[in-house]
């Protein structure tokens, strides 16, 4: 069995994502040397097509409490995924497995698709890097339903003197991909990263309108924002989106405000920016008062090489 997960290919970093015990696992294959699958029953392939959550609001709800964005580059999360289950009180050993799952403390958000918007033309790159995740959240060579891990679609965008020009067509080709990475989320979450400019957001809104009603009603959409989208500006609210994640790093001109906020209250005074939060590891200290229900954490080195157990304390407080 392989612990190696293949998404998208991509571009660029993210904009914006308790000592745990390292684990070995199967060696990182190529997606063409992966194991046959076995043959599955009807009985079993029934079950296994059937959706993990009847909802998409129990889909989002299953999220661990701290999720890692995962971006293009190879990587090894086992370190940080390992032995992060609470204790499982199933007793059917059918149930345990699914129960360990929903057990998890710490989950991952990656990086499956980039869409590069250039002039009037779409481009869609798959993820080409392998990741290492834990063995036990695969069965028959797959990623089980109910894994922790949720498919990120970011949207790049050319400089001058390729401004994209946001027309029907790139607007369609971002729709679609938010779809298809969607089937590839075992959890049944698909988060969109894409950073736009004021008078962008119009364009941004009819995304999340078009790629709403392009899912299916068991499939959470989460996006990220911008720290200032959660401050004064209302627009989000408006959103049909089940999840928002202001990320609050890489902030520019607005940062000083915006700690000044968090440090008096500890979460963004829009009530849908509330129940998520991002940071990264690189900028620190981070305020004493956070309070989030879900926190993604950013990191611009690779996860392999970032030791858990120097973060356990400061991230032991999100995790219940």
């Amino acid at each position: 069995m392989s612990a190696s997960y293949y998404l998208s290919r991509t571009a660029r970093r993210l904009r914006l994502t308790c000592c745990l015990l390292l684990v070995t696992g199967s060696p990182i294959l190529p997606a063409k040397n992966l194991p046959a699958k076995a043959p599955v029953s009807a009985s079993a392939a029934a079950s296994v097509s059937a959706p993990a959550f009847a909802s998409r609001q129990a889909a989002l709800a299953a999220l661990p409490p701290l999720m890692l964005w995962v971006w293009e580059r190879p990587d090894d999360t086992r370190s940080w995924l390992a032995n992060s289950a609470r204790s499982s009180k199933s007793s059917e050993a059918g149930d345990a497995a699914s129960a360990d799952l929903q057990a998890q403390r710490i989950g991952v958000a990656v990086l499956d698709t980039t869409v590069l918007l250039r002039d009037g033309s779409a481009t869609v790159r798959r993820r080409q890097q392998p990741l290492r995740l834990p063995p036990d959240w695969y069965a028959a060579g797959s990623l089980q339903p109910k894994a922790p891990v949720v498919t990120i679609v970011h949207i790049d965008m050319a400089r001058a003197p390729h401004k994209p020009a946001l027309n029907e067509r790139q607007k369609q080709t971002i729709v679609r991909a938010i779809a298809a990475a969607a089937k590839r989320s075992p959890s049944q979450v698909v988060q969109l990263d894409f950073d736009v400019a004021h008078s962008q957001k119009p364009f941004l809104a009819d995304v999340v309108q078009r790629s709403r009603a392009a899912l299916p009603d068991n499939v959470a959409l989460s996006i990220t924002a911008q720290a200032s989208w959660c401050v004064g500006d209302a627009w989000l609210a408006d959103l049909p989106v089940d999840e928002v994640v202001p990320m609050a790093f890489l902030m520019g001109g607005e940062a000083k405000r915006t700690q000044e906020i968090l440090i008096n209250d500890g979460r963004f005074p829009r009530p849908e920016c509330q129940p998520s939060l991002g940071l990264s590891l690189d900028e620190q200290p981070w305020p004493d008062k956070l309070r989030s229900q879900r926190l993604y954490l950013f990191n611009r080195a690779a996860w392999s090489a970032t030791p858990m157990a120097s973060w356990s304390v400061r991230l032991g407080a999100f995790l219940p």
